[in-house]
Formats: structure tokens, sequence, C-alpha cells
């Protein structure tokens, strides 16, 4: 038994109860460096399907870089696995010619059986301790493909708008109505099918535009694919008014301060009644100026003036990109960064003829994924993928995974919410599942309050029985700590991936003893966090003071070459049990041959000596 599984068994017989500061490491408690193993994000990008010999081969090459513990994502491995789209490839236009093919995860994950298993086994044949990674709400990551698409009929699951969700856990499927719902009290009745009478476009500012209603182009389409233009007439009246509120996009820039002078392009005369509708311009080239938050720039209105709740579209999008283009195939909608700042005018066509001095290049450039706005009516009715804790059958499904998890001989589980299974534009509407309701309006207050009180002790209780059934076993709970979100104030821009709507209780999971060591998790913010941010000191004093063991966990590829010395700073600063190298598809590839496993980023062996 190697020293960090003998500090892990002694930490958990004690009880966690010690009310000292926990130690720094030395002798008995020594610095661990540690993996994490996305395995999905491996198996797409293997170039072939991995086999028991690549998992064992993998173990040998992180044990001999000095890694001690490995960290093993589940996603219902002992269950058959998730739904995978696996004739689909993924080709990424904006990374260049980066692709991932989701049949050689299919074939991995068919010819592994049981990949948690067979990782365990690897991981303790090569002196390493190996732990789930267990992510509750990650049932069904939000992969939609355009409804109308060859994808969405051969691997869609489940409906969402603008396409299908492909890429979940059979249970969701067999069981939508148990994700995390949306409110139901603020959509008019009949708009699905409201007729838009008039459309409002939006600037982020007052400045003069070069858009006239001779450069407009709307474009329809019944299902998602392929638009076609809509040669309608409209009037088309330009203004400045004062804004009706404040708009920030992804990141929560302030584009546009309440109150503050917009330009406003208004279109009236219409009648468009097509289930999806796209606005563009007709610019192949100069300098565009029309932009907006994607969830501000275009307003939809009925024949009364009012505003028809919609989702949007921009051209961005989390999964299948090469799929994302008004013209030759789809859109996604409702994807979580529809906040994005939008340039409507942007050339979205290749060039007609050769460049001239009012013509540049970058027209050659332009492509349908970019210079537009689309809109369709009403909001998904519930998450793509994401379960409701509070539902009973909910969190029997959870325990069936870690029972599952537990049985595949694992060392220690640990937990993180963060996932990519909540994808929305408007996560504040999210969490009002029945059986939440009939528990909030039971209490006073603010309902919302009350809704976030409720989710978050089923929640709570949740991790009590993980706790419990974990303790039998002898196997300690970690749990991730999440900087970027466990705040009043969490960055807009990872707002997608968690539950809103719920009050994550970490400070009682510490004082509890619910959990059994901590994981220090960022993403938004910057390592000097760790050192300087009031939320993460709190954190570590806390889980200090109860005896735990604090493990900082990094993604490897947003320090670049500073990676050593973020090993070398965590490793002198005392507070700090192990350092994570996350994820290993950064830094791990495959060469053409079973066993063939390289390292491929030599800022990672260094960083890794230098904790040696």
């Amino acid at each position: 038994m190697n020293l960090s599984r003998r500090w892990s068994l002694f930490v958990l017989a004690a009880g966690l109860a010690a009310s000292a500061p926990a130690a720094p490491p030395g002798p008995d408690r020594p610095f661990v460096l540690e993996a994490l193993v996305d395995f999905p994000d491996d198996t797409i990008k293997a170039g072939r399907a991995l086999t028991p010999r690549d998992i064992d081969a993998l173990m040998a090459r992180l044990a001999a870089l000095g890694i001690r513990r490995v960290s093993w994502a589940y996603y219902g491995d002992g269950r058959g696995g998730y739904l995978i789209p696996e004739g689909f490839t993924e080709e990424f236009p904006y990374q260049g010619d980066a692709k991932s093919e989701w049949r050689y995860y299919a074939e991995t994950y068919r010819g592994l059986g049981h990949p948690l298993k067979v990782a365990v086994e690897a991981g303790h044949r090569h002196g390493l301790e190996v732990y789930a990674y267990f992510k509750p709400y990650e049932t069904g990551p939000a992969i939609l493909f355009p409804e109308g698409t060859e994808a969405a009929a051969r691997w869609g699951v489940l409906d969402s708008i603008g396409g299908r969700l492909a890429w979940m856990d059979p249970f969701v499927r067999d069981h939508p109505e148990l994700r995390i719902k949306r409110r139901t009290d603020d959509l008019p009745d009949g708009v699905a099918t409201a007729t838009v009478r008039t459309i409002r476009l939006t600037k982020k500012d007052a400045a003069p535009t070069r858009l006239t209603a001779e450069h407009l182009q709307i474009w329809t389409s019944p299902n998602n694919h392929r638009y076609q233009p809509k040669p309608v007439p409209f009037a088309c009246r330009e203004t400045v008014e004062p804004s009706p509120r404040e708009v920030r996009d992804q990141h929560g820039r302030v584009l546009t301060r309440a109150g503050d002078p917009v330009r406003v392009l208004t279109l009236t005369g219409l009648e468009l009644t097509d289930r999806y509708i796209l606005v563009t311009t007709d610019f192949a080239g100069g300098t565009p100026d029309f932009s907006n938050s994607g969830l501000a720039l275009l307003t939809a209105l009925d024949a009364q003036g009012r505003e028809i709740p919609g989702v949007f579209a921009s051209g961005g999008t989390v999964w299948a990109a090469n799929l994302v283009d008004f013209r030759t195939s789809g859109l996604i909608f409702d994807y979580g960064w529809g906040a994005a700042e939008v340039v409507l005018d942007a050339a979205n066509r290749k060039a007609d003829r050769i460049a001239t001095a009012d013509l540049p290049l970058d027209a050659a450039e332009a492509n349908g994924r970019q210079g537009f706005i689309a809109f369709a009516r009403g909001r998904n009715q519930y998450l793509p993928g994401a379960l409701c804790e509070t539902e009973p059958r909910v969190q029997a499904f959870w325990l069936q995974c870690l029972d599952d998890i537990i049985a595949a001989g694992v060392d220690g589980v640990d937990f993180r919410e963060e996932n990519h299974s909540t994808h929305t534009d408007h996560p504040e509407d999210y969490g009002y599942n029945d059986v939440v309701l009939a528990k909030a309006r039971a209490r006073s207050g603010d309902l919302r309050r009350a809704i976030a009180a409720v989710r978050g002790e089923a929640y709570t209780e949740f991790l009590r029985e993980c706790h419990r059934r974990l303790a039998r076993s002898g196997k300690p709970l970690r749990y991730n700590l999440q900087l970027d979100f466990f705040r009043p104030d969490p960055p807009a821009n990872r707002r997608l991936a968690y539950p809103a709507n719920i009050d994550f209780q970490w400070r009682r999971w510490i004082d509890e003893g619910i959990i059994d060591a901590a994981i220090m998790r960022f993403f938004s913010y910057p390592f000097a966090a760790l050192y300087d941010d009031a939320v993460a000191q709190e954190m570590i004093a806390r889980s200090r003071a109860r005896g735990l063991p604090v493990t900082v966990n990094r993604y490897i590829e947003t320090p670049g070459d500073q990676l050593a010395a973020e090993v070398r700073r965590t490793q002198a600063d005392g507070r700090f049990s192990g350092f994570i190298f996350y994820e290993a598809a950064s830094y791990i590839g495959w060469g053409p041959e079973p066993g063939d496993c390289r390292v491929r980023n030599p800022l990672v062996l260094e960083a890794a000596a230098a904790a040696r």
C-alpha cells in the first residue's frame, strides 16, 4: 500500500473530527501529484479504439511521471455507458484541423466493458490509487444536433428547441421528466405559434451604422436546416432610444447601461409564422458596426406589440460546430453562450468577386456561422440532461451509480456538481420541479430562496448518504470546492456549468464531516486566487480546521510555462496536500499501436519533476 493510500485510510478511520489545523505535507503525509482522466476525451481523439493494454500503458506512463493518484471520470461505466453518437465525426472549424471521432469512444467502451474497473485494476498494478470522478448532474452533456440534419435523425434521443439531444445516460432518455424543470408561470398562452409582426434590432450603442433596410435579409426554416431567403416586404424605421435595461455579454462585461442611448432598427409590416426566423445582411466585406449581446440584439413582437419570448442562435456552440451553418446545415439554440456579442453585419458569405479596396480579403473567411441572429419561439421546458436532485427517483439512481463505483474497487470518490448538462441561456428560470415547488411553497418568504433551500437540503442529504456508504466501504469522499461558483457573484461565463436556484451548502459539508478531503477547483479565477481571494481563503482555512487534506486542481493548458512554478509554489505553501494535472487528454497522446502511450506536453514533464 503506498503512502498516499495509507494516509487516506488513516484520515477516514479517525472520523475527521480533529479541530486542530491539518498538518503540512511531510514524511507521513506526502505531497501527492495526481492526474484526472476524463476518458471520453481520450477516446474520441485517440485515432483508434483503446484497449486494456492502452489503459495499462497509461497508468504506467502516469506512474513514471511521479503521479500517485488517478481520478477517473465515471460515465455509467458499469451499466453499459452512455448513449453515444458513435458514427459522428466532430470537426472544429474554429480550431484548425482538430476533430473527434465518436466511433472510437463507442468501440472503446464496448471493448473494455467496464472502463472504470479496468482502470482501477491497471492503476493498482502500477502502485497508483484510483478514485472515481463522479459528477451527479453530468447525465446528459448538451450535445445538440440541428433538427433537420442527418445526425439528429440518426443519433438524436430527446427533443430540444432547434434539434435533438444526444450522448446521455439511458436513465435520462427513459425518464426525461426527472430533469431540472423550467418555471411555467411566465410564458403566454400560444407562444409557440404566435405570429411575428415586428422585429426590433438593437445596437449596443447609438453610433451611426452602415446597416439599412436595403442590406437586411430575412431567412426562415421549418426545421432549422438549410435556411432559405424569405422575400417579404417590410418597412424599416431607424431611431435612437434610451436602453430599457443594462446589457452584459457572456463574460459579464457591460455593453449597454440602462438609460444609455441605443440605435434601433424596427422592421414592421411582417407576418412571419415560420418556426425558425433568421435576420442577416448581404455584406460580403467592409467594416461591420452593428453589434450587441445575442440575447439583446433581436426582439420579436406580436400584433399587440408584446414581446414573444424565445431562444436565440448566433453561430456559436459548445458541441457539433461543424454542423453550424445556416445555409448548408443548421444552428444551435439556447446553448449557454448566447449572451456573447454578435456582429450582425459581419460578412457571412463568400465574396462574388476578387477583393478590391472596398471588398477586403476578410470576405474569404466569411461563413454561415457568423453575421446573423436567429430566433425560435418559446423556452425549453427542461435543462438538457441534468436531473433534479430533489426527485426521490433521481437520488435512488445516483446512489445506484455510487454503488456501481464502489463495486469497481476504487480507492475513493471525487464529487463535482459542475457539468455540461445544464447549458442554457436562462439558468435563472430552472429548478421549478413539482416536488421542489410543493416543498418550497410550504415555507414562508421569497419563493426563489425557498426553492434554493429545498434543493440545497436535498443535495446535502444525498451527500450524507454517499458518505455513509463510502465510509462503510473504507473509502474517502473528496469534494471539488468551486471557487468559480460557491460565492455570491459567480463569473457570468461559468453559470451555464451549474444548476441555478440551489444553495450548495459547502460550509455545512465541511463542518458536519460529510466530506473527507477538499479539492480547490477553479476555471475563471487565476492561480493567484488561491492566495488572495477571500472565498478561497475561507475554503482552505475551514477545511484545514477540520483536518481535511486540501488538493489543488489545475487546468494544465492555462498556465503554460508557469506550470512548474505553480507546482513548486503549491508544494512549498504548506497548506496543500497535492496537485492535480487536469486533464490527461491535454498532455497524453496515443500512437497507432495498442500500448503506445505518450506524453505530448513537455511542460508536464517539467512540472512533475518540480515536485520530486
